[in-house]
């Protein structure tokens, strides 16, 4: 698919030239012309050299390999969106019959809004790391919250160490009491 997406890139440009020039222009300078485009429109840098040796390799009908950035780039000069894009155009054009039905099933379907829990799920599968952070992060800083409490009871100006608490507020309740009977 590589093949066909320089050949329709330099063939865009060919008829573009020759519209506003009525010469046509050699490959050079049809390479030149793609890659000055695509400097000026979208900020990316490919060179005219790579490109002109990716048409001779698909004008020989050899095997393109493209990286995805530049046929997503070449695409977008072609005026589709990406490169799946122009894959889905070039399915339509060599199977119009097949693409037809295709269109008129998926227009049939009715397309139902996902529950909560279908988007709660999604949302868990994207972002599983930051959740497992976050809950660690959670869990360790009350952790460390509770490590650090203050384990004393206050019983009027005295503070008795509590290791077994339940104990401690009985005998407290104790004095208390004794403190209020011989009062």
């Amino acid at each position: 698919m590589h093949r066909e997406l320089v050949l329709s890139a330099f063939k865009k440009a060919r008829k573009e030239v020759k519209e506003a020039t009525g010469v046509t222009m050699s490959i050079t300078g049809l390479s030149k012309k793609i890659s000055d485009y695509l400097m000026d429109r979208f900020h990316f840098q490919y060179h005219e050299k790579s490109l002109r040796n990716k048409y001779n390799l698909a004008v020989k009908e050899e095997t393109v390999e493209l990286k995805s950035s530049v046929a997503n780039y070449l695409c977008r000069y072609l005026g589709y969106e990406n490169y799946a894009d122009f894959i889905l155009e070039k399915e339509k054009e060599a199977n119009p019959i097949e693409t037809a039905n295709a269109e008129v099933i998926e227009a049939g379907k009715i397309k139902k809004e996902p529950t909560m829990g279908e988007k709660l799920k999604i949302i868990i599968q994207k972002n599983k790391v930051t959740l497992i952070f976050s809950g660690l992060t959670f869990m360790i800083f009350f952790g460390l919250y509770a490590i650090n409490k203050q384990r004393f009871l206050e019983c009027e100006d005295v503070y008795c160490a509590t290791e077994l608490l339940e104990v401690k507020k009985k005998s407290c309740k104790r004095i208390q009491q004794t403190k209020t009977l011989y009062a």
